[in-house]
């Protein structure tokens, strides 16, 4: 397929309204072409309908942009242009998002618990408009379709057949396949009371209970069989073109959005628009790698800084080769995101600048193949992105929160979950997965019972923790403040604290009691006082008072294996103290095994390692954001290997580097660096 050896792609945002003559106006589908060519994109994603749910073709069944009246065919010579230069073309589709559909059908709505829609709540869309808060004016600009209700669902068919017998395009890409909140239509009502048999609920039950699992539950299944029944229609149309869904959401929104294993499954590969920063961009790329059913993944950024909102300000060319080249060192496609000009059209300044960050990606493309070394797997539960306001953390936080702390410390990791095998990994990182992930405990078990390692923090999936420990988690501590004490002979590990001063922790702690396996090596302590009683101990704070019998880390065996239990996610605080307790607990489960790889790098140099038929590919990548990049200075690298290599090579010049091989592993002395570096070790 086209996307097999496409690198540099492109999109340029344009959700532009038609009330204004001169929207669009000023359209080219040469000057647009001629931007590509100077970006060296080989892939651009072009519009056939937007958010609003105007299109950019003759539609018999949708509204066509005014802009395009009378020259029809703007979008259509725009992706002749492209085929013309050798550029593939995706063509976009805003799946749930259509503005103007859901203000010609009302009964097509996503409503809300009140009945009306977000639009309806957010924006008056009548004449008299209400005077409301800029936030609640942005939601009444989105207009969402429910995909429960089957009349959309053959208005998205039929508009697919438009589309594809209008258009040549090698691929399509569909946005937006997301619950942005619990639908209450008569749609949804009936297909949950036909298939659950019980009635609907009335308002947004509480997070974490029954009602709220099986309404998650049922939104996975919904935009599942949605995005499936989608790709088989376009399938069934042409089976030559790719199929692709927004999966942002998969990493960047909460669980009540259902973006989740069935989406990814209806991709030919997996990519999205991500706003995260720097590290949560590491992360993204791990999880894309992993999750993909092809190679290579999409990553987008926007060009804009920090995101589309500011649309005049971009981004430097180091904060481009920064975001870019950390994609290239997961072997990943990079998706520039650009947005046009309400007149239509686009900075060609922008362009040159992408250009030169493109060539610079292009020159690395040669060697991006191999398997990626991943001695850790960060487990990464899509359905456990939810937390109460008593949790206060979820598994998004807390592996956000690990990879910061796995990257400061130079351990290759990769991140896994249900859609992935375990074992592979030397150990594995299992944060605040909750009960909604029950289904994948049985595999998880096996890992370590086979000999595996694992880090396990929270309570939420009781059943886990219970098979672990042999103990029962009976509740919660009403303290929101809690500290955690290390017995005498385990304070080193959490770099001094002990009972008398104790590691504090804003949350409550999950109690559990009747422990059958495994050693306590640090117990709960709590404040001296209840958050619900006026009296105080000291009056700025909630010094440790009570200290209390049940655990607060659990070391143990399972089967062939080792884990640890911490009942707080050491994990998600982005303080040294917190990095130093977690590091050493993962040290305890992996001190057994060399890393694949070592370093004195700094902490914000991060590492990826690729395996080869007959070389090893290091990637380094500093992993900052500022508008001009430092130059780094030498540090050194081992990368263990099976056999001596021949060389060591700077790429993509070929320079060859000094090394020496000791001990099963190659050592080399980097050169200066400048935002990324890769060197290949010819085996």
């Amino acid at each position: 397929m086209w996307y097999s050896d496409s690198y540099r792609r492109h999109l340029c945002d344009m959700h532009i309204d038609d009330w204004d003559d001169s929207f669009l106006r000023d359209f080219s589908p040469e000057a647009y072409v001629e931007n590509l060519k100077k970006a060296s994109v080989q892939n651009a994603m072009l519009y056939m309908q937007s958010h609003a749910g105007l299109c950019y073709y003759p539609t018999k069944i949708g509204v066509m942009h005014r802009a395009f009246r009378g020259r029809e065919d703007m979008m259509k010579r725009t992706m002749a242009l492209c085929h013309d230069n050798g550029i593939t073309v995706t063509g976009y589709y805003s799946l749930n998002y259509n503005t103007r559909e859901h203000d010609r059908h009302p009964t097509w709505r996503m409503v809300q618990a009140n009945g009306l829609s977000r639009r309806e709540n957010g924006g008056d869309i009548s004449s008299s408009a209400q005077v409301r808060a800029f936030a609640s004016l942005q939601d009444g600009r989105y207009g969402l379709c429910c995909p429960n209700n089957f009349e959309y669902r053959d208005f998205v068919y039929r508009q697919i057949d438009e589309m594809l017998a209008y258009f040549e395009v090698d691929g399509v890409f569909f946005d937006m396949p997301f619950w942005p909140h619990t639908c209450f239509c008569s749609s949804c009502r009936a297909r949950w009371e036909r298939e659950e048999g019980t009635p609907f609920p009335t308002e947004e039950p509480q997070v974490g209970s029954s009602v709220h699992l099986s309404l998650m539950r049922k939104k996975y299944e919904w935009m599942g069989d949605w995005v499936a029944s989608v790709t088989d229609y376009v399938k069934k149309c042409n089976p030559d073109l790719s199929v692709e869904y927004n999966f942002a959401e998969g990493i960047a929104g909460s669980s009540n959005s259902a973006c989740g294993e069935p989406v990814n499954a209806a991709s030919d590969f997996v990519g999205g628009d991500l706003y995260g920063g720097i590290l949560n961009h590491s992360l993204a790329c791990k999880f894309y790698k992993n999750i993909t059913r092809n190679q290579p993944f999409d990553y987008m950024f926007s060009r804009c800084k920090p995101a589309l909102r500011s649309h005049t300000l971009t981004k430097t060319e180091d904060e481009m080769l920064a975001e870019v080249l950390l994609t290239t060192a997961h072997h990943g496609a990079t998706m520039v995101i650009d947005a046009i000009d309400p007149v239509g059209t686009t900075d060609a300044r922008v362009y040159e600048r992408i250009g030169k960050v493109f060539a610079v990606e292009k020159s690395y493309e040669p060697y991006l193949s191999g398997e990626m070394r991943e001695d850790v797997g960060l487990y990464y539960s899509m359905r456990s992105r939810f937390a109460s306001s008593i949790d206060g953390f979820d598994c998004k936080d807390a592996c956000i929160g690990a990879s910061k702390k796995l990257i400061a410390a130079h351990v290759p990791f990769g991140v896994t979950g249900p859609y992935a095998d375990l074992d592979r990994y030397r150990a594995l990182i299992v944060p605040m997965v909750s009960e909604a992930e029950m289904a994948d405990n049985e595999r998880i078990l096996a890992y370590i019972a086979n000999g595996g390692c694992a880090y396990v923090s929270g309570a939420r999936n009781g059943a886990l923790v219970a098979a672990l420990t042999g103990g029962m988690v009976s509740g919660k501590t009403v303290e929101k403040s809690v500290y955690i004490a290390p017995c005498t002979a385990h304070e080193e590990i959490f770099g001094g604290f002990n009972a008398k001063y104790p590691l504090p922790f804003d949350a409550c702690a999950p109690i559990l009691e009747n422990v059958q396996n495994g050693e306590v090596i640090a117990k709960l302590t709590l404040p001296y006082t209840r958050p619900d009683e006026i009296r105080f101990a000291s009056i700025h704070s909630d010094p440790p008072g009570i200290a209390m019998d049940n655990p607060a880390v659990i070391v143990g065996s399972y089967g062939k294996g080792r884990f640890v239990w911490s009942a707080l996610p050491l994990e998600a605080i982005d303080l040294y103290e917190y990095e130093i307790a977690f590091g050493n607990l993962l040290k305890i489960l992996t001190e057994k095994d060399a890393p694949s790889c070592v370093t004195d790098a700094p902490a914000d140099v991060e590492i990826t390692v690729f395996d080869d038929r007959d070389a090893i590919t290091v990637n380094v990548i500093h992993l900052n954001e500022r508008a001009q990049m430092p130059v780094l200075p030498p540090f050194e690298i081992g990368v263990r290997s099976a056999k001596a290599p021949c060389a060591v090579e700077l790429l993509p010049c070929g320079e060859r580097i000094p090394f020496s091989f000791e001990s099963g592993y190659v050592r080399f002395s980097t050169k200066h660096m400048h935002v990324f570096d890769m060197y290949r070790i010819l085996l």
